[in-house]
């Protein structure tokens, strides 16, 4: 048996013996096992909920009697954002975000009905999930069984007496390490047959396990910093006391202050705007935008005034929309730049702070982060218009041949039944992959850097 083996064997043998991997481990586990049931709860009643709310508001679409298209069209229709499988493990911005968005007549809306509205102060730290307990607790359970890895054999001597007997300091990090990483398994396979059963009937997709993959090997690189970095302190450290204070002051840096710290210089680089200054800046523009159309179209800047016969007031309703397309795609794909912009900028603080770039790559492999979150506000904009089309189309073939009896026209529902159901299909894994590598990138760095560190830190310092 190597030299690591031995090494490991013995760690692991201590870990046992004095508590550390049954206390810290079993906490670790109960709170990932509750997060996880809590969650699977809420995302199956959630998404039982939505199907339901998304067919009986299509059906009371459908339902409507004779009347006119314009009133059918301000009257709209409600489209309600779906629930991924791997929301059990990550929430990520769902509950800030939230969920239903209103198709309605001339003006592209957002999501409604957010569940952090109706949260406690507390929501600030952070809601209860796996993927919470995993990013902040985790790296705590890695300090707890490792802060005196060789700080403590320092102070009792064994260290001296080990490298004494020609064991390279390599083979001693290389068994520590694999220790950590044994006793780290104890628990995390547990929480991996959980995550399987809580999404079991969406294994049959391929998408699914490739983003469960993608889950897998973000946590690993996370948990690889972890091990490797508390390693390379307690290496360096005179005395446990100091490793501990050093560790623990760390994480308190990097899950509490550092996050709040780089998300205001991120909104201080690419500033977005208020929801007050945003409405008012696209009501501006589109304003100007619908004067600029109905003087090319109609010779008048004055919308819906007399000048203007009725039997054109479907053209109108046309002219009209399509005037604010352009508008509207502008403010909002400005509006997510800059979110997307300083997600960028924490991802790369991310190499400072693995916390970061960890935080980004597991809601996108989970499908709740903010790229998922615009697809679906596309798809439901690109649903929207397809209703105003159709319901202009109608007004324009039905036009008052007599000049006065526009709003007198009713149609029937034939009509509404032109407008298809919404169904939206998420992002694939392969986008998912794709938008986020820098995040993995970050990670696989910093876990290269950290390695490199912890080999130098155990040949560093004398025994």
């Amino acid at each position: 048996m190597s030299a690591s083996l031995v090494i490991a064997r013995r760690e692991l043998t201590e870990l046992w013996r004095d508590g550390r991997l049954l206390v810290a481990g079993g906490l670790v586990l109960l709170l990932v096992a509750t997060a996880l049931a809590v969650n699977w709860q809420q995302v199956r009643n959630s998404e039982a909920e939505r199907q339901a709310a998304q067919t009986l508001d299509y059906e009371d679409w459908l339902k409507q009697d004779r009347r006119h298209p314009h009133d059918a069209a301000h009257q709209g229709m409600h489209v309600f954002k779906p629930q991924p499988p791997l929301a059990v493990v990550d929430p990520g911005i769902t509950p800030y975000v939230g969920s239903t968005i209103w198709l309605q007549a001339h003006r592209q809306s957002e999501l409604r009905f957010r569940p952090a509205q109706d949260a406690t102060g507390l929501q600030r730290f952070g809601s209860l999930s796996m993927a919470w307990v995993l990013q902040v607790l985790g790296p705590l359970v890695v300090i707890v069984l490792g802060f005196n890895a060789f700080a403590g054999e320092r102070e009792l001597g064994t260290l001296r007496q080990t490298l004494s007997l020609g064991v390279a300091p390599r083979k001693i990090l290389a068994g520590k390490a694999l220790a950590l990483l044994v006793a780290l398994a104890l628990f995390l396979v547990p929480v991996a047959w959980g995550t399987l059963w809580s999404v079991a009937p969406s294994l049959a997709s391929l998408d699914t396990w490739s983003r469960m993959a993608g889950l897998v090997l973000g946590y690993l690189l996370y948990f690889g910093i972890a091990v490797m970095g508390v390693l390379a302190v307690s290496a360096l450290a005179p005395s446990t006391r100091v490793s501990l204070i050093v560790l623990l002051s760390a994480w308190v840096v990097s899950v509490a202050l550092a996050p709040r710290l780089v998300s205001d210089v991120a909104r201080h680089w690419h500033p977005s705007p208020s929801r007050q200054a945003f409405d008012q800046s696209l009501d501006q523009d589109l304003d100007a935008s619908y004067r600029r159309a109905w003087r090319e179209q109609f010779g008048t800047e004055k919308r819906w005034g007399p000048d203007l016969p009725l039997n054109r007031w479907g053209y109108a309703l046309r002219v009209d929309d399509q005037a604010g397309y352009t508008v509207s795609d502008h403010h909002f794909q400005t509006l997510w730049g800059s979110f997307a912009a300083q997600q960028r900028v924490q991802e790369w603080a991310g190499l400072a702070i693995p916390l970061l770039a960890l935080r980004a790559w597991s809601m996108g492999m989970a499908g709740t982060d903010f790229e998922a979150h615009r697809h679906f506000s596309v798809a439901a904009e690109k649903h929207r218009r397809l209703m105003q089309d159709i319901i202009s189309d109608d007004l324009v073939e039905h036009a008052d041949p007599l000049g006065h009896q526009h709003f007198s026209y009713q149609a029937d529902p034939h009509l509404w039944a032109q407008v298809p159901r919404f169904d939206h299909a998420p992002p694939s894994s392969l986008d998912a992959w794709r938008h986020n590598v820098l995040s993995l990138l970050v990670l696989t760095a910093v876990l290269a850097a950290t390695s490199a560190t912890a080999v130098w830190a155990a040949g560093a310092r004398k025994p």
